[in-house]
């Protein structure tokens, strides 16, 4: 049955032996107390003074009071529901409202200094809102175990910190699950993390956070998107370098088998150009040492007798050289359109001369007038004087002693080497006619004129070499050799 009281401040003794408190409030434990009438002057509510008064459901009987102090667990255990009424309460002693599990709200605190453990197991209390601005600390020990608390209610900007026991636990906030995450809501848990995801939480609930909350979610909404699109996108290039991949392996493959056949066609040609070198050098090898021996029997025999040269041969080599290769093509015509001009202009000048014994039998030829023939011999001389030749030249010279066959520099300056002088006191035809079967190794053919014959020894053989035709240089040499 609920009853009214007068609460006078008076302290009352409990001497009973199963309580270990003493100097408790006449009502502690009274679940019949209802309703409380402050007496005029009392300024404070004792230590348990109303502890576990389960039908004491509002402090409204504090409203216009002179009550400025609650002490210890001073309703510790009750059924209030609210603190509306102690609006000028300036001091809330620990654990005041410990246990009051049909608290749901702390609006209308407005204290200036607060024990520990103060809503400790208020399960029903759901947020922080009404927190005393004038409180910049949250004691140890404040909200353990209020498991209802879902939101914080309030702007706790002004907050500094969360107290800690003297053992270096915090527990401000211990096993308020549905406010703080796990880590958070243990009992050693970092104040200062959980008073900065307070503040954040607090900072959510205001319009401003609620409106930077959802641009959060959608941001990680569009995150979200963006992964499973890039996720996407990396599945499909992974499946396109995978197809390139493939096909490059296989250009590869394709090359490198063309690589390999071209490298073997290659080594194969170089492994024969190697044996086609190692055949030259054998063969230049063989050369050179036939040659060094031919060489050395040659020495021995020359060192013993003296032999005749060849200079056919030698003549022929000189005219396979590489000097004679080399002639300039237009200076060798050159010198063979002038050796034709001139002999042809010999030719007719002879065949206008009376026959002479020691030329080649030819149709007798009639005489010429004299003043004809004494023209044809000046024209004769003019030619011979642009020659060179000396001036007593004749064409058939007297018989004269025999030359001697020993190699002779005449020919030498002629052929390039030593060879026998044909006999000077042959004609211009035999000599020509000497030189073509010396030069050519064949008779000159029958009716063949010198100007071919020139020309044939001189293209044959000479090359061009000579600076002037055949017969300027033979008449060079033999004013040089025999005057």
């Amino acid at each position: 049955m609920s009853k009214a009281v007068v609460y006078t401040g008076a302290d009352f003794d409990n001497d009973s032996d199963d309580s270990d408190v003493d100097n408790v409030g006449e009502w502690a434990d009274d679940e019949d107390v209802a309703d409380v009438t402050v007496a005029d002057g009392v300024t404070e509510i004792k230590e348990y003074a109303f502890e576990n008064c389960k039908g004491l459901t509002n402090l409204s009987f504090l409203r216009g009071s002179a009550v400025k102090i609650v002490g210890r667990e001073a309703f510790c255990g009750s059924g209030v529901n609210s603190l509306l009424g102690v609006e000028g309460v300036r001091k809330v002693g620990p654990s005041a409202f410990h246990g009051c599990r049909d608290l749901r709200t702390i609006e209308g605190l407005d204290c200036e200094e607060m024990g520990w453990g103060c809503f400790a197991f208020c399960t029903l209390l759901s947020s922080m809102k009404g927190w005393p601005a004038s409180m910049t600390v949250i004691p140890y020990g404040t909200f353990w175990g209020c498991t209802g608390m879902t939101t914080v209610g309030c702007d706790i900007s002004h907050v500094t910190s969360i107290g800690v026991h003297v053992d270096g636990q915090c527990n401000a906030f211990y096993n308020c699950t549905s406010l703080l995450p796990p880590s958070l809501s243990k009992k050693n848990a970092d104040p200062a993390a959980v008073l900065a995801h307070l503040k954040r939480k607090a900072f959510l609930e205001t319009p401003a956070g609620a409106a930077e909350l959802a641009v959060e979610r959608e941001n990680a909404a569009r995150a979200a998107e963006f992964k499973v699109e890039y996720a996407a996108r990396t599945a499909k290039l992974e499946i396109e370098n995978a197809a390139r991949a493939a096909e490059l392996e296989v250009e590869n493959a394709a090359r490198a088998a063309e690589l390999e056949t071209e490298n073997a066609a290659r080594a194969a040609e170089d492994s024969l150009l190697a044996e086609l070198d190692a055949e030259d050098a054998a063969k230049k090898e063989g050369k050179k040492k036939k040659k060094k021996k031919k060489k050395n029997a040659s020495g021995k025999k020359g060192a013993q007798q003296a032999e005749p040269v060849d200079w056919r041969t030698d003549f022929q080599r000189y005219v396979q050289s590489d000097m004679m290769r080399g002639v300039d093509e237009r200076k060798r015509q050159r010198n063979l359109e002038e050796a034709a001009r001139i002999m042809a202009a010999h030719e007719q000048k002879i065949a206008a001369l009376p026959p002479s014994p020691s030329l080649d039998p030819a149709p007798p030829t009639p005489p010429a007038p004299p003043d004809a023939l004494a023209e044809t011999m000046e024209d004769i001389e003019a030619q011979i004087a642009a020659l060179g030749l000396p001036p007593d030249f004749d064409p058939a010279p007297a018989p004269a002693a025999p030359h001697p066959a020993a190699p002779d520099a005449f020919m030498e300056a002629l052929l390039g080497t030593a060879a026998p002088l044909p006999p000077p006191q042959q004609s211009l035809v035999e000599r020509v006619r000497s030189l073509h079967l010396v030069v050519c190794g064949a008779e000159m053919p029958a009716g063949m004129g010198m100007a071919a014959a020139v020309a044939l020894v001189e293209e044959g053989l000479l090359g061009g070499v000579l600076e002037g035709g055949v017969l300027e240089r033979v008449g060079e040499l033999e004013k040089s050799l025999y005057g």
